[in-house]
C-alpha cells in the first residue's frame, strides 16, 4: 500500500503534475495521428516555487505540525466510581449496613470482588462502599462477637440509626442491585455489648 503511494508520488513528480503520462516518444498520449500535432496538454495546477502558502500548497484536512513543547497533560475522569477508603473513621452513632463480606483468606480476590461489587451498585444508583475490616472496628464483630478480621465488606452508609441503615438495604432500588434479605446493621465505633439502637 505504502509502495503504491510512493510510486504514484513520484509519477505526479515526474509528469509535472499532469494527469496524462508521457508516450515513449515524448508526446501525450491522445495525441492527433496526421504528423503528430497534438492537442493542447489540460493545465493542472502545479506547485510553485514561491514558499508562501497558496491555494495548490494548502491542504484542509491536515493537522498543524506538532511543536516541540512539551505534550499537554488533561486530567482523564476517574472510569471507576469512588469506593470509598480502605479504612474509614466512624464515629459512635454512625452506623453501616452489611451488604456483602468476601474473607481474604478463601484463596479468592476478595478486594476485587468487593470493590467490582461495589461499582456495580454505584453504578444502579445505590452509594455503596467497600472497605478492608481486620479488627479495627469494634462495632464489626462476628457471631462470637469477635471483631471481623481479614474480611473486604461491601456497605451503605453510614447512617443516624440502624433502623434507618435497615430501610436503606430493604429499598427496592438497592434490593434490585444487590439482593440481600439479611441486611444486618452495625455501629462499627462501639462494641456490639455497649451499642444501644
Amino acid at each position: 500500500m505504502a509502495a503504491a503511494a510512493m510510486i504514484a508520488v513520484f509519477a505526479l513528480i515526474l509528469t509535472r503534475g499532469s494527469s496524462a503520462p508521457p508516450t515513449d516518444e515524448g508526446l501525450r498520449i491522445g495525441a492527433a495521428v496526421d504528423g503528430g500535432a497534438a492537442a493542447p496538454a489540460p493545465t493542472v495546477p502545479t506547485r510553485s516555487s514561491d514558499p508562501s502558502p497558496s491555494v495548490n500548497t494548502a491542504k484542509a484536512d491536515r493537522k498543524p505540525p506538532a511543536s516541540s513543547a512539551a505534550p499537554k497533560t488533561t486530567a482523564q475522569p476517574t472510569l471507576t466510581p469512588d469506593t470509598g477508603p480502605d479504612s474509614p473513621v466512624f464515629r459512635r452513632g454512625q452506623w453501616i449496613v452489611v451488604m456483602e463480606k468476601y474473607p481474604t483468606d478463601v484463596g479468592m480476590d476478595a478486594e476485587g470482588l468487593a470493590r467490582a461489587t461495589a461499582v456495580r451498585m454505584i453504578t444502579a444508583g445505590v452509594p455503596a462502599k467497600a472497605m478492608l475490616v481486620d479488627g479495627q472496628y469494634p462495632g464489626i464483630a462476628n457471631s462470637s462477637m469477635e471483631p471481623v478480621t481479614d474480611t473486604w465488606i461491601v456497605y451503605l452508609g453510614p447512617g443516624r440509626s440502624s433502623a434507618q441503615m435497615l430501610d436503606q438495604c430493604s429499598a427496592p432500588k438497592t434490593q434490585a442491585a444487590h439482593s440481600n434479605s439479611a441486611c444486618p446493621t452495625f455501629e462499627p465505633a462501639i462494641a456490639p455489648a455497649a451499642s444501644q439502637n
